[in-house]
């Protein structure tokens, strides 16, 4: 538990030392990056998580597999179709690293880390709360684990400054791209259409159009989705639902709160967009109890918040890379410092509580 503590110590430290300009912004953010990346790619992979148990659904089983099977043979039926790109990125890596996955893991996370990390530089207008936010959302402890899916959400940041950008091309490239990863990815393809359309009723009409469709065909869905995962046993326990219900809630809480205090504007392109997507993430989120699976389709839109949330406190500024945990607003700074403990006792709370993430070790350590 240390070790995530001193993490966090560590990143709000930075932060305040590092406050005001871009470089001081830039320095932050390689600090930054070097603490997740750190915990996360200089981990012992055998030492806590899925690989620790050694489960048939293991990826360091999956690992071994593939690279003793040869090319030809990769391609194959059932899950290696839907995400094939992931099977021979493994089996690159396996034939250049000599089977070392450790390696493999250190790398993975090395382009996972980054990719959020530019993210957050490039889009937030306050680092230290998205990266907290990160944190606090759980989405750095689920890239740990689901390595598809981080990789397919990694590469998928990219799609979004395809959307800013206005180019469709590079857009569907990206997003097929991820889809080899993991095939649930392919929710995200509506996401640039989307993120041209304006806030009102078109757009309401769009959440109730994604609520029905989603409603209607959620068993043709679910069975995509098992598919796709190559795992049936999907089904959430009574906790794991409450845990997935509150998430919803936190969704809700985080949109409403978003509309009441910064209603959005047409000039605010970047905050329009995260705005609509975190509605579209509810849509998906609202059927978790029905299966988990819903919640991993609504993670492909909902962990661009981290980006969002900050965004709600900046009333009409664009992304500026600044480092800006205080705003002037009493009531809004107040907020801030808020979510922010908020997101870091649930982060602290969640490693300590899930029991998959101790004890920690570093892969020099036994």
């Amino acid at each position: 538990m240390t070790i995530y503590v001193w993490m966090v110590v560590l990143l709000v430290a930075a932060a305040f030392l590092f406050r005001g300009n871009r470089r001081n912004c830039k320095i932050f953010m390689i600090i930054s990056f070097l603490l997740l990346f750190s915990v996360m790619g200089l981990r012992n992979v055998y030492a806590f998580g899925s690989d620790a148990w050694g489960t048939h659904g293991s990826y360091s089983m999956s690992f071994d597999r593939i690279g003793a099977t040869p090319w030809g043979n990769l391609a194959g039926k059932g899950q290696n179709n839907y995400n094939i790109g992931f099977i021979y990125l493994m089996k690159i890596f396996y034939e250049l690293t000599n089977g070392n996955y450790q390696l493999f893991i250190s790398i993975f996370s090395l382009f996972v880390v980054f990719s959020y990390v530019r993210f957050i530089k490039k889009y937030s207008v306050s680092p230290i709360q998205s990266v907290l936010y990160f944190l606090g959302l759980l989405f750095y402890p689920f890239l740990f684990d689901a390595l598809k899916q981080a990789l397919a959400m990694a590469v998928l940041l990219f799609a979004f400054d395809a959307i800013i950008e206005k180019k469709p091309i590079k857009f569907l490239i990206i997003v097929a791209l991820a889809a080899t990863f993991h095939f649930p990815a392919l929710v995200f393809l509506p996401a640039y259409w989307i993120g041209r359309m304006k806030i009102g009723r078109n757009y309401l009409i769009l959440l109730a159009a994604f609520l029905l469709i989603t409603f209607v065909f959620r068993n043709q869905l679910l069975n995509l989705m098992l598919n796709a995962y190559g795992d049936s046993d999907t089904e959430a326990t009574m906790e794991g639902i409450r845990f997935l219900r509150n998430k919803a809630l936190i969704m809700i809480a985080i949109v409403i709160f978003a509309v009441v205090i910064r209603p959005p504007t047409p000039e605010e392109t970047v905050y329009n967009i995260l705005l609509m997507f975190a509605g579209i993430s509810i849509v998906f989120q609202t059927f978790c109890g029905y299966n988990n699976i819903f919640e991993r389709l609504a993670d492909y839109y909902f962990h661009t918040s981290i980006v969002f949330i900050p965004l709600v406190f900046e009333q009409g500024r664009e992304p500026s890379g600044r480092i800006a945990l205080f705003v002037s607003d009493p009531a809004k700074k107040a907020a801030v410092l808020i979510a922010c403990a908020f997101a870091i006792w649930r982060f602290l709370s969640y490693v300590n509580d899930s029991g998959l993430f101790l004890p920690y070790l570093f892969f020099w350590q036994s």
